[in-house]
């Protein structure tokens, strides 16, 4: 990949992650960070407890949904090989796990991802992810270029 594509990449990755922000800030959700964004700490890392290659993870974006008591978590994937390598699925479980014994204030995720991802994103989650996470892994439709 040449430096001009990585730059393009690094471009479009922000925006996406903009639009997550926005997202957010539509939902009523607190940003408490967001990775790369001028104006936003980096978001914290999250303990992994025992899920891929057991690192920490940080999201793109953090925030708290005030209404539901919880946190939320937002990542962005960008084309069909980030659906499912082996560092996605660890972000899905890590930031799935979070929280997770709290019932209706476990954290939730939300994945910023084009449109046409979006069928296969869900297949992808309902065969990796355990069924009772699958309401809290939620798809946001990115908005066309």
């Amino acid at each position: 990949m040449s430096l001009l594509d990585h730059l393009e990449l690094n471009i479009e990755r922000n925006r996406l992650v903009e639009e997550l922000i926005d997202f957010f800030l539509h939902e009523e959700f607190e940003v408490h960070g967001a990775r790369n964004i001028e104006g936003y700490t980096m978001p914290p890392t999250i303990p992994n407890s025992g899920y891929g290659d057991n690192r920490p993870r940080s999201p793109d974006v953090i925030g708290f949904d005030p209404k539901s008591h919880r946190i939320v978590f937002g990542i962005v994937r960008m084309d069909r090989e980030s659906l499912d390598n082996e560092e996605s699925l660890t972000d899905y479980n890590v930031f799935l796990d979070h929280n997770a014994q709290r019932g209706e204030q476990a954290s939730v995720v939300y994945v910023m991802l084009p449109d046409a991802l979006v069928q296969e994103f869900t297949d992808i989650i309902t065969h990796y992810i355990h069924r009772e996470y699958w309401h809290r892994i939620i798809p946001v439709r990115a908005r066309p270029t």
